[in-house]
């Protein structure tokens, strides 16, 4: 069977700097499937039927219990808001501190409110002209907006449909337009040794297998070396180095390292000789380049000539579309965005909702229209300072009253849609991992983890009061373990209002 590969990390909560080893250091799990989560089907909000509200000894109660509980020293900001929209708990609720991934909440939002739950991204190729008997004068162009899902498969489905229809040659090169969106791939505010790691992955408007390309290592004969190769095959990107053979039932390990220039990488370590294939999935610079490069090598392979090198550039007028994909609605992608807390998909709906909203493709834009949104909605905003989507910049900073309000207003005047895709808490996504009791299963939320930064907010549905929004956000530097240890608690106690 093939092995799973895992990364090498001791503490087994999804945090940013436990989960990426600073070489890039992979275990391929020997005999060990691990199976990949999957965002369960979404079930709809329903508010607690008849719930009672909290009365003034239980609002008393409920204070002194989320007192006790939290009683650490250092930056805390929390909230707790009712089905009715008024706050039950605040300490320092409008304390903004750096809420970490529980910022993608205010991303989410945004994107489903100003774009829309069915807007769906579309990745386009086009010529000046169609084939004629085989033959595309000129370059074929692929058009980028934005698409944070697609994938290497898309693109192949594409060149298999242009070769069904009679293409054989293209006289001029691959062209690449990444114009819908702009600014630099990586955020310029995220630490810049975090460059060569998955989770700060480039955004890019034709984002392709989320700007990774895979390692494969395959196992050869006890005592040779193994056999590396990347997919998709692009000339961009290389990798050298050796991966020896090992014994049957010996552990594979594999390590993935940086070189001196960008998409460079050397590799080495063992495989065991029983392992079928490895994979390790290491991130793109120069994404429309490379993109280019991929699709002229997918071209290549269907026995299609490319007369001219790939390229980058803004598409000409006049164009006619011989391929288009639209990718999956918008309400699912935020749903795996938060299932995954995946920084790649929060940093591409940012820069799409700046051009949609703003015109323009770029951080700053988004976050603009994110402003917006929440002045609009009447969502508190003391000391919000957004600079990204995802929550990696340490800049950024939210209040729990913010996160609190927003989850509150979503439940209550846009349907429960941040509900839909939120994971339960202690049974799947990143929030797997706290260790709930009674109130498993009845708690949806998304975490947010970084150096010194633990955050939870979500919503709580209690046994007779009805439901809780929630935000707790720390930045204090304790234990995240103590940490999280407390959240869970509190949470537990919450639910038994």
């Amino acid at each position: 069977m093939s092995a799973a590969v895992c990364l090498e990390y001791t503490n087994v909560k999804p945090k940013r700097v436990a989960l990426w080893a600073l070489c890039f250091a992979f275990v391929a799990c020997a005999r060990a499937h691990v199976p990949v989560n999957q965002p369960a089907q979404p079930q709809k909000h329903v508010a607690t039927p008849a719930p009672k509200p909290l009365s003034a000894d239980q609002r008393r109660r409920l204070h002194a219990d989320i007192d006790a509980i939290f009683t650490s020293s250092g930056a805390q900001s929390l909230c707790i808001i009712d089905d009715s929209g008024a706050p039950v708990y605040e300490r320092s609720a409008m304390l903004a501190v750096a809420p970490a991934s529980a910022q993608k909440l205010i991303v989410a939002a945004t994107a489903l409110t100003d774009l829309g739950v069915a807007y769906q991204f579309v990745t386009t190729m086009a010529a000046r002209e169609r084939p004629q008997n085989g033959i595309l004068n000129g370059d074929l162009w692929l058009i980028g907006s934005a698409d944070p899902v697609l994938v290497s498969n898309d693109l192949r489905g594409g060149v298999k449909i242009l070769q069904a229809e009679g293409l054989k040659e293209v006289r001029g090169g691959v062209r690449v337009d990444a114009t819908f969106l702009s600014g630099p791939e990586r955020n310029p505010r995220w630490e810049a040794s975090d460059a060569q790691y998955g989770f700060s992955a480039a955004t890019s408007a034709i984002s392709l297998d989320q700007d990774t390309i895979e390692v494969h290592v395959s196992p050869t004969s006890e005592g040779l070396p193994a056999r590396v190769w990347l997919e998709p095959p692009s000339s961009i990107a290389t990798v050298s180095g050796n991966v020896v053979t090992v014994a049957p039932g010996l552990q594979t390990t594999i390590a993935v390292n940086p070189g001196d220039e960008p998409n460079h990488f050397s590799i080495g370590g063992q495989i065991a000789a029983d392992d079928r294939k490895a994979i390790v999935y290491v991130p793109i610079h120069g994404i429309p380049l490379y993109v280019a490069d991929v699709l002229t090598r997918m071209l290549q392979q269907r026995e299609i000539l490319v007369a001219k090198p790939p390229g980058v550039g803004v598409t000409p007028r006049g164009m006619q579309v011989l391929w288009r994909h639209r990718s999956m609605p918008l309400d699912k992608i935020v749903a795996k965005m938060l299932f995954e807390s995946n920084n790649h998909l929060a940093e591409q709906l940012l820069r799409t909702i700046g051009r949609v909203v703003n015109g323009v493709g770029t951080d700053r834009a988004g976050v603009v229209a994110e402003r917006n949104f929440l002045r609009r909605r009447g969502i508190p905003r003391a000391g919000l300072n957004l600079v990204d989507g995802s929550g990696l910049s340490a800049s950024n900073r939210s209040s729990a009253m913010t996160l609190a309000a927003l989850l509150d207003d979503d439940r209550r005047s846009r349907g429960g849609r941040i509900y839909d895709a939120l994971p339960r808490v202690g049974v799947e996504g990143t929030v797997k991992y706290y260790r709930l009791g009674a109130a498993r299963g009845r708690v949806r939320a998304k975490s947010g983890h970084l150096a010194g930064v633990e955050s939870l907010a979500g919503y709580i549905a209690t046994l007779h009061s009805g439901s809780f929004a929630f935000a707790f956000l720390f930045e204090n530097g304790e234990d995240p373990d103590a940490v999280d240890a407390r959240i869970t608690r509190a949470v537990e106690r919450l639910a038994e209002f």
